[in-house]
């Protein structure tokens, strides 16, 4: 492997390590990722920097045939190769062509990779970056491609570009870049982006520098939605304050005692699909950073039976996890302060900030940026008196979309004799079957779950966690698991039909297309509130996706995914048939 200090001198023509020091973030765009020898060397660098900034965005753009090389090459020098070279082997093995978010370091370097044609790369990416490292290559210099590149820089940022010969630099003028000069030795363009036009709402941030006092936000709700946000935005320096109902955390359906990371799978690769996919990778980063294998988690994969719709599917990149260890895991950061026993029952504007209010009227806390994950109650936030004019003028549609459904799950302890397939790994389809999980009484299986919608919860639904009696529930989940695992059905059928199994009742909250509600109350962001809900029965699969898109919008990040992909999780999406003439009637 070379060695990646060899790419130094492209971080001295940028300004770096000196630009980004005591900086709070700041953002690379690297259009030639093909040897990952500059990431690496940069990775290096923010190691080595005590005035590093807090996070690290590294966006890359690689091809499918190059990122093939890629790995091929760092496997064949695996045995020589450093520690940070086989962390990144290791995260690039089974990627496909997509937008993939690689959390290192404990998730303060952020690599967004874009395995893609660079055409695609550039026109559907959200970002601001501070450098740029650009690569045209014999096809790619056009007016639009330098339009494109200015798209995706802040105000200020450097670029550093290897043209083809007699390109024309006037292009990089007219996109707002200047001071451009050309470096004949090594073929490189050097400018800043620095329009002497305003940008209007378009306007980049300027690279946040690290503040006096960090910024604070509060997150209300300390479920897998509420600690997956507050998580995300403590990793980033702020100081994050959780705000939870109940006197523990995961008091909801986050209580689940296992679930599963497993991607959705459609015929047509669905944009619940693709989100799934990237979603299931991104939570396994967290369990494998944050939680004990074998105990709260493993990567165990899950085999998918697809009854009518085609063969069985074996899924290695899943798992099962306990969700209350990961919430616990999330809110143990110490940049994190949680108040239990403080129900939320107001939302108050003042100024510039949110007074969030008791039930009795008394102030519980106050911050310009609050994060609302309270599953079906945040409807009743939003939807009290005077909020309307806070939130944007279709989300009450958006809102009534929301629906309770409540489901049981079955457990018990294993049997004496599991030496077969069907107990060696977790099943879903037609429910799911999760067996030899660790528990403090011995190894335990789960079974379930239901699915009942309650399409008005009433407190009294909600608390019990129920509509059918439980006996009826139990006796639903041994039918589906007669139908998903019919073996496993029979050495548990004594204990179901014998009263002899536990269970676990949950509500969860669940939008019209089974994707999450993560984005901004208002429809633009700026008035500080934003909401993560709708997990429905994939929040281990959703949850740190909808975080990190959250995160990466307050902070002027780059997306985890693209643009296009990333309007299917806005809370400002409506349903297809809703008519344009229903938003505007609620808005006049």
């Amino acid at each position: 492997m070379p060695d990646s200090n060899a790419c130094a001198a492209d971080s001295a023509h940028s300004g770096l390590p000196d630009a980004w020091a005591h900086r709070a973030a700041w953002t690379i765009l690297d259009t030639d990722f093909q040897q990952a020898h500059r990431f690496v060397a940069t990775w290096r660098a923010w190691r080595a920097d005590p005035a590093r900034p807090v996070m690290l965005h590294y966006v890359g753009h690689i091809s499918p045939d190059g990122l093939d090389l890629l790995r091929r090459e760092l496997a064949v020098t695996e045995s020589d190769a450093d520690d940070l070279y086989l962390s990144l082997l290791h995260e690039l093995q089974d990627r496909d062509a997509s937008i993939h978010r690689i959390l290192l370091d404990r998730g303060q370097v952020s690599l967004t990779l874009s395995i893609d044609d660079s055409h695609t790369f550039l026109g559907d990416h959200k970002l601001f970056a501070n450098t740029v490292w650009f690569s045209a290559g014999a096809n790619l210099w056009s007016k639009w491609t330098a339009k494109a590149l200015s798209r995706l820089c802040a105000r200020g940022a450097t670029l550093q570009a290897q043209l083809p010969p007699d390109a024309p630099v006037e292009w990089l003028l007219e996109a707002g870049f200047v001071r451009c000069s050309s470096v004949l030795a090594t073929g490189t363009v050097n400018a800043t982006f620095d329009p002497p036009w305003p940008l209007g709402s378009k306007e980049p941030p300027l690279a946040p520098e690290v503040l006096a006092t960090a910024p604070s936000c509060c997150v209300v709700g300390a479920g897998i939605s509420g600690a997956s946000v507050a998580y995300a935005l403590a990793r980033r320096g702020w100081q994050v304050t959780v705000l939870e109902a109940a006197v523990h955390a995961a008091a909801g359906a986050s209580g689940l005692p296992v679930g599963l990371v497993v991607p959705h799978v459609s015929a047509d690769d669905s944009p619940r699909s693709r989100l799934s996919r990237v979603g299931a990778k991104l939570m396994l980063q967290h369990c494998k950073d944050l939680l004990q294998g074998g105990e709260e988690w493993a990567l165990s994969g899950v085999l998918e039976h697809r009854f009518s719709e085609g063969p069985d599917r074996l899924h290695h990149a899943a798992a099962w996890v306990k969700p209350a260890a990961l919430v616990k895991a999330w809110l143990q950061h110490p940049n994190i302060t949680v108040h239990y026993a403080k129900p939320v029952a107001r939302l108050q504007r003042n100024g510039d900030r949110w007074s969030l209010r008791g039930q009795d009227g008394s102030p519980l806390a106050e911050a310009k940026v609050v994060v609302l994950a309270t599953a079906f109650a945040t409807r009743t936030l939003l939807e009290a008196e005077g909020m309307q004019v806070h939130r944007a003028p279709s989300l009450h549609l958006t809102l009534g979309d929301l629906q309770a459904v409540h489901g049981t799950a079955s457990t018990g302890p294993m049997p004496q004799h599991t030496e077969s397939p069907a107990w060696s790994h977790p099943h879903n389809g037609h429910g799911c079957f999760i067996p030899s999980v660790p528990g403090p009484a011995g190894p335990f299986w789960l079974a379930g779950s239901g699915f009942e919608p309650d399409s008005t919860p009433t407190p009294e639904s909600l608390a019990q966690h129920r509509l059918a009696p439980l006996v009826e529930q139990h006796r639903a989940n041994l039918e589906r698991l007669q139908t998903l695992l019919p073996e496993a059905a029979g050495a548990t059928a004594p204990l179901f039909l014998g009263g002899q199994v536990n269970g676990w009742s949950g509500t969860r909250c669940v939008t019209h297309d089974r994707l999450p509600l993560a984005g901004p109350v208002d429809s633009s962001g700026l008035n500080g509130l934003w909401m993560h809900v709708g997990m429905g029965a994939r929040g281990l699969t959703f949850s740190a996706l909808g975080a990190e898109m959250i995160a990466a919008r307050i902070c002027h990040e780059p997306w985890p995914v693209e643009s296009a992909l990333a309007k299917s999780m806005d809370a400002q999406r409506l349903r297809k048939r809703r008519a344009v003439r229903e938003v505007e009637s609620d808005s006049t």
